[in-house]
């Protein structure tokens, strides 16, 4: 089964949405935004500067008074077929542009989007390939027809020798006529001319989304989905390999030359094209490495036939602060496209500069779009071209990018902590923000390690500042700043004060101010000097020891409070509506590791693994959803146990619900348990303690089982039934097969226990006393059943649907899955001691039930002590130091006794039960927690 969980099942819309920033512009001059919020209009700075295209700002006056007068001289935008006199002057106005940047003629194509252009400059690239291996082809033919032609005329000789060295160079023998000569140099030109074409990118590069060009964008969620195993296109990391691998992709064919008459070779350059961006956008706003410079100028140099193209969508056109990013670094540009600020920020339009040297007029016909080539955004095109000149935008630009780098440098030797790079050229910069997967708060490391921290900022930087930043596609720690050439310096400060108050928030651990907005709450901020007290993660742990993991989910919001002390400022409805945006994004983080001790000196490390689900969303998700969300988190939770070698891993709550008691996970390694057997025997062993400390004599008492129809309420009822009078079994309606499973398990564990001579209360001497007579005549299957019969017959178990008649029992144990409370005081016996174990994570029983029961003794059925280790606490857990939930602890039991194979999986027996306990002995888990010295939870209750 395929499981896909977090933002790989998202929408760019609800990626957005997440992180508050898919929000409405009403109108847009310059580089402000309108943006009407809660009835009030509210200016917005605008650094995201619509991915680049906005280079003139937004709705520049004189581009809108071009397209209106265009619009209103009523010019045929759609006669193809017919002479574009706008795109012809625009093909005219860039190719001498380039001229006067580069010195060389390009012929121009005009298109509509990015993406194209690098699709279309691609195609050419492999159309010239093709067309100089059909061109070698046809040398070839016409090299033999000259050969023949030579001979006839006795202007050329063959003698042996020259056979004897073509059977030497072509590796073939015996060649002692033309016809083998011939066929054995077509077999061998075949080879070479079948040889596919090269592409190579750079790692990180970003060249579009259609099929051609996500060929060569490095993104690999982008990418793999539709061209896994793609062979056309390799990634540069290392140039010193890539020269290596390329060394491999040099071919030949053979050709004949005269006087004198010999076999050579000619070159064949498998790389029909390396495309290249002089700053990486997408990739994180970085610009090209010397090395990656060198490889380029070399390639030129060395396999001038490569056609080398420099994709110029996002930084040329004068937005680095030169119109050709790469004509400053003096890199090869066989091919240039454009896009983006061509269209002055108004209209779609694209243009590939290819040198006129390598141009193939065919590809006109080969290329073509209904779309391109049109009035209006030639148009626009040749004024923003104008505009760029005229208004000097290339130093405008330059100027703007020296005070932002200025300002943004300074900003992150104050904060080494928040900003890990500061780079860019002029009005094309990136900050990269530094790892968090260390900070204290829990919210703010696993938003981090999901790489949308970055967006949470800009959520913040948008709703609380009205300045509007987003993180770079392919390296989402990045926030990138694309202002328009006319960018105001004076906002500079303003924006590095809002980073400035994001990064102190961060600092002071303070999440809620960072994330109200997406709640649309507002809250108080703390002085930064006040650091929150949030629980340890990381214990220092020897290297060496076994590892399990634990997969837990948070109990409810009380839980998320001690993960993460900055959701305290919120109340209930505030913190589960904030949590419903941030579970879509995120993934099973790990909440701590702890070092366990057992009474041997045997050590382990525990992994707890969370997930930001809470009981009430994990049974909304059951009901309405199948459980697809919450198994989704339990599975990347147990693949990430996996990866970090987690021998066995345990399950508790709800995770161990919604995948079958751990079936799952039934042929998959590492071992699995749900925890159960150690939960029921810790949940037994403190009743029977428990109840005569606190006055109950059980063989004479009434138990009732809540939740009786589930695997653990069973394992339960078939144990205490041993030691009581009557047993009620208390289930919810629809459960008839569950609850006769239930009473078959009970009767066979009285049957063994009549059998095997045990002791106990009056409802097993009951047993004993019927069975009697009849053992050793019958056989025992329909002994067991007639024991059912009668024990229901005489009323010693009852099955009910009400929880109301809990107020005949002395004993109730509670263990149901629902995710509220579901006990009451009028469910409980007034006028004599009742104990209740609730064994049910969230609680079944409210903890302030012993007000109005003062007879009531209330304990926690599932947790055990751990004497070995008294400071032991996990983060969400909500217990006391030393304690631990049972069904982790049977995890950290198993570990410490190398019991690394599937456990309590599937339906839990009662031997586990016993097998558990005896372990809990050896290893010094005490599982009465009720026992004196460790009173402290019913004080707490």
């Amino acid at each position: 089964m395929q499981i896909r969980l977090g933002q790989e099942v998202l929408s760019r819309e609800d990626l957005l949405d997440s992180a508050g920033l898919l929000v409405e512009f009403t109108q847009a001059k310059g580089d402000m935004l309108t943006w009407k919020k809660d009835d009030q209009q509210h200016q917005v700075l605008d650094l995201v500067g619509g991915f680049g295209s906005t280079l003139l700002g937004h709705n520049h006056p004189e581009l809108v008074q071009t397209m209106q007068q265009l619009l209103s001289a009523e010019r045929p935008m759609w006669v193809q077929g017919a002479q574009r006199p706008m795109a012809r002057q625009l093909r005219a106005v860039l190719a001498d542009k380039l001229y006067s940047e580069t010195q060389k003629q390009y012929q121009i194509i005009l298109l509509n989007t990015g993406t194209e252009a690098v699709e279309a400059a691609l195609k050419h690239a492999q159309y010239e390939y093709f067309q100089r291996l059909s061109n070698a082809q046809k040398d070839c033919a016409e090299n033999w027809r000259t050969l023949l032609v030579r001979l006839s005329s006795n202007h050329t000789l063959l003698n042996r020798d020259f056979f004897t060295e073509c059977e030497q160079l072509l590796e073939q023998e015996p060649i002692e006529t033309l016809d083998e000569l011939k066929s054995a140099i077509e077999y061998r030109n075949q080879i070479a001319f079948n040889l596919p074409s090269k592409v190579a990118a750079f790692k990180g590069a970003f060249h579009g989304k259609t099929r051609g060009s996500l060929a060569t964008t490095y993104n690999r969620d982008a990418r793999l989905p539709f061209i896994s195993n793609n062979t056309d296109t390799t990634f540069i990391n290392d140039t010193n390999a890539f020269i290596e691998k390329l060394n491999t992709w040099q071919s030949h064919y053979w050709y004949i030359e005269f006087s004198p008459v010999r076999l050579v070779k000619k070159p064949i350059n498998q790389l029909a094209a390396l495309i290249y961006e002089p700053i990486q956008g997408e990739g994180g706003v970085v610009p090209l490495s010397s090395a990656h410079i060198s490889l380029l100028q070399n390639i030129q140099t060395h396999y001038p036939d490569t056609a080398i193209i420099a994709d110029e969508i996002q930084c040329g056109l004068g937005r680095t602060g030169s119109f050709l990013e790469s004509s400053r670094l003096n890199t090869p540009n066989d091919y240039i496209t454009l896009a983006k600020s061509l269209g002055g920020g108004l209209c779609k339009i694209s243009a590939i500069a290819i040198e006129k040297s390598r141009y193939h007029k065919e590809f006109s016909m080969l290329h073509s779009t209904t779309f391109s080539d049109d009035d209006l955004s030639s148009a626009v095109a040749i004024k923003t071209l104008a505009l760029i000149d005229r208004d000097d935008i290339e130093h405008k630009a330059k100027r703007i990018g020296d005070a932002f780098l200025s300002a943004f440098s300074t900003l992150a030797k104050e904060y080494p902590d928040m900003i890990a790079h500061v780079r860019g050229s002029g009005c094309m910069l990136g900050i990269e923000l530094a790892s968090q997967a260390n900070h204290p708060s829990a919210t703010i490391a696993n938003l981090d390690s999901e790489n949308v921290l970055s967006m949470t900022l800009a959520g913040y930087l948008l709703h609380k500042h009205h300045i509007r930043v987003l993180p770079s596609l392919g390296k989402r720690k990045v926030l990138r700043m694309q202002p328009s050439g006319y960018f105001c310096l004076t906002q500079i400060p303003n924006v590095v004060s809002a980073f400035r108050t994001a990064f102190d928030l961060i600092r002071s651990h303070q999440i809620a101010p960072l994330l109200a907005h997406l709640i649309h709450s507002d809250v108080a901020v703390s002085p930064c000097n006040k650091i929150m007290n949030h629980p340890q993660r990381d214990e220092p742990i020897s290297a060496g020891i076994d590892k399990v993991a634990f997969i837990s989910h948070l109990i409810d919001l009380n839980s998320l409070n001690e993960i993460d002390p900055g959701w305290e400022v919120f109340d209930e409805y505030e913190q589960e509506e904030l949590n419903q945006h941030i579970l879509p994004v995120t993934i099973p983080s790990i909440l701590a590791r702890r070092r366990v001790t057992s009474n041997t000196g045997k050590q382990i490390e525990l992994v707890l693994f969370g997930i930001q689900m809470d009981a009430e969303s994990i049974e909304a998700d059951r009901r309405f959803n199948q459980a697809k969300v919450i198994r989704s988190q339990v599975h990347e939770a147990y693949r990430l146990a996996r990866e970090e070698g987690c021998k066995l891993v345990g399950f508790g709550g709800y995770t161990s619900i919604v995948t079958n008691n751990c079936c799952d996970f039934t042929f998959n390694t590492p071992a699995a348990t749900s925890g159960n057997a150690l939960t029921v025997a810790a949940s037994i062993n403190t009743v029977l303690s428990s109840a005569v400390r606190h006055g109950i004599d059980l063989e004479h008492a009434s138990i009732a089982i809540c939740g009786a129809a589930g695997n653990i309420g069973q394992v339960h009822s078939a144990i205490l039934a041993k030691y009581c009078q009557s047993l009620l079994l208390i289930t919810r309606s629809g459960s008839a097969n569950n609850i006769n499973k239930t009473l078959n398990i009970i009767c066979e564990n009285l049957y063994l226990a009549v059998d095997t001579q045990q002791k106990g209360g009056r409802l097993l001497k009951a047993c004993r006393d019927w069975l009697s007579p009849r053992l050793g005549n019958e056989t025992p299957s329909s002994l067991i059943k007639a024991l059912q019969r009668m024990l229901l017959a005489r009323q010693l178990i009852t099955v009910s649907e009400q929880f109301e008649t809990c107020q005949t029992a002395d004993v109730i144990v509670s263990n149901t899955s629902s995710p509220a409370t579901v006990f009451t005081p009028a469910y409980i016996a007034q006028h004599k001691p009742v104990l209740i174990s609730d064994v049910a994570v969230p609680k079944d029983v409210p903890e302030d039930i012993i007000l109005t029961r003062p007879n009531v003794k209330l304990i926690r059925g599932g947790v055990v002590n751990l004497p070995n280790n008294p400071h032991f606490t996990l983060p969400g857990m909500l217990l006391p130091s030393g304690q631990v939930y049972a069904c982790c602890g049977e995890t950290m039991l198993l570990g410490l006794a190398g019991i690394f194979s599937h456990f309590s999986m599937g339906a839990l027996t009662c031997s586990q039960v016993e097998q558990v306990q005896a372990l809990a002995a050896i290893h010094g888990f005490e599982l009465d927690q009720e026992k004196p010295q460790n009173d402290t939870l019913q004080a707490a209750s």
